[in-house]
């Protein structure tokens, strides 16, 4: 009995399914065509007419002429005629005209004597001597003065060289560098204006401390024009 009835109930659902779908197509049906209606005024009947081929002619293709192709003549080379050498013709020497000029009225100036020739010949041989002799006791004084420079600054240098002392934070770090300074000496052998020109700070302080325990230095008379301006270089290598 439970069977039975779960198979009606089958069948009632299947079945009100599709008259429920039949129903919605009609009704698309039926609205379609009351609302879309044509009149015979709104229909156009097309006549068509049979076409023969025979009648439809092709379309006729321009005729290009062909351009004529002009043959270029080549035109006549000039001939260039070489030019001829020109015959240079000498030219005519002026003949030297005779001098002409007047004889002069005063008496010719006679010819200085052999005394006075070799007296003016010695005048000039003994001062030829005492330019050479002054010329040559100059240049020794020079040189000499020179190398009296130049040594005072080589000893200079290495008098600051012996006075620096390394840093302690560069050696730390193994820093190496250089320093250039700039000072004054004066004409008793101190020193002022003491000046780090470029180089690194680290160095700076010592360099400044070396230059102060160098001086005083001695100064030998003439050697520079005192107060004169240093510029040196302190290298700062470790060994």
């Amino acid at each position: 009995f439970i069977k039975s009835s779960k198979n009606m109930h089958r069948y009632l659902s299947s079945s009100i399914i599709s008259t429920l779908f039949y129903l919605c197509v009609g009704a698309l049906i039926f609205y379609f065509f009351s609302v879309h209606k044509y009149s015979a005024e709104d229909i156009e009947i097309v006549k068509i007419e049979r076409v023969c081929l025979s009648t439809i002619t092709q379309k006729s293709e321009p005729i290009i002429e062909k351009e004529k192709i002009k043959e270029v003549e080549p035109e006549p080379k000039e001939i260039k005629e070489k030019p001829k050498p020109i015959k240079k013709e000498p030219i005519a020497k002026p003949t030297p005209k005779p001098d002409t000029k007047p004889t002069p009225d005063f008496e010719p100036i006679a010819e200085p004597t052999q005394k006075s020739t070799e007296h003016e010949t010695k005048e000039i041989v003994t001062e030829q001597k005492n330019s050479v002799s002054t010329s040559t006791n100059n240049v020794p004084d020079i040189d000499m003065s020179e190398a009296k420079r130049e040594l005072f600054i080589a000893n200079l240098i290495q008098r600051i060289n012996s006075n620096k002392s390394y840093p302690n934070s560069a050696r730390r770090r193994s820093i190496e560098g250089s320093v250039e300074v700039e000072f004054t000496v004066l004409a008793d052998g101190n020193v002022k204006n003491i000046e780090i020109i470029s180089g690194q700070n680290i160095f700076a302080e010592s360099t400044i401390e070396a230059i102060k325990n160098s001086f005083p230095v001695k100064i030998d008379d003439g050697l520079f024009v005192f107060p004169k301006k240093f510029k040196v270089d302190i290298l700062y290598i470790l060994k």
